[in-house]
């Protein structure tokens, strides 16, 4: 008889890494794919400054921002005769078109969409580890994608370094300022992290008690077939003789 703990599914031990995998993806989701990620603060006088077009007058305006879309402003609070965009406070517009961001910006973006991938994957491994087995390999490859996961996720922050956020400034700060302060969605963020390093640990907390119980399960096979032989040889051994004579 034996027993291989890749022969069966995790069932309703899958439950808790699966949970906490899906609200990091959640909150991660959340947190990228909409426009508050960073509030982007400009600072600049009006009188040396004055910009023109509806791209330079989305750039210098202080505003929720996200890697995606901004956040649009009441209009009525600033100078209309500087800013002419047509927008409604607290909906998210796309970047336009043509204007271009900077390599921390684009990598912020590449990670946020990496995290959605693998963190997705992930969770699909987990739910179908509900009713299907997989080797322990499987999960243990899952707890590790979920740490390149949280890393990827930190990575995000890399939006601070861009220009957009006033890094690598190639710009007069006698006439302008630019800078960013954390938003929600950095905030949650940074919690998705430590949230996806817990989903990690929940899936290796899973292997090694599926593990510690197939090795007692073993061991306890193991166990009892010994007794049945130890029996079996004492019985022999203590049967009578029978004399053929007294039959």
């Amino acid at each position: 008889m034996t027993f291989s703990g890749s022969n069966h599914a995790l069932g309703w031990k899958a439950a808790v890494p699966l949970v906490t995998t899906l609200i990091a993806l959640a909150s991660s989701n959340s947190a990228s794919k909409w426009c508050s990620f960073v509030y982007r603060v400009i600072e600049f006088d009006n009188s040396r400054f004055n910009p023109t077009n509806p791209i330079q007058s989305y750039l210098f305006v202080s505003r929720n921002i996200g890697l995606w879309s901004y956040e649009g402003i009441d209009y009525t609070e600033v100078d209309d005769d500087m800013f002419l965009l047509d927008e409604n406070l607290g909906k998210c517009y796309l970047y336009p078109e043509e204007l271009e961001f900077d390599d921390y910006f684009e990598f912020a973006r590449m990670t946020s969409v990496f995290t959605a991938i693998t963190g997705g994957a992930t969770a699909i491994v987990l739910l179908a580890s509900t009713f299907c087995p997989f080797g322990k390999s499987v999960h243990w490859i899952s707890s590790i994608v979920l740490v390149v996961t949280a890393i990827m996720e930190g990575l995000t922050q890399l939006i601070y370094k861009s220009t957009f956020c006033g890094g690598n400034r190639d710009y007069d700060e006698s006439r302008i300022k630019i800078y960013c302060n954390a938003s929600w969605g950095s905030s949650l963020s940074i919690l998705s992290v430590f949230i996806w390093l817990f989903g990690a640990y929940s899936i290796a907390s899973v292997i090694e008690k599926r593990e510690h119980e197939r090795n007692s399960a073993q061991r306890y096979i193991g166990d009892q077939e010994e007794h049945l032989v130890v029996v079996s040889t004492d019985t022999k051994a203590s049967s009578p003789l029978k004399d053929p004579l007294l039959s």
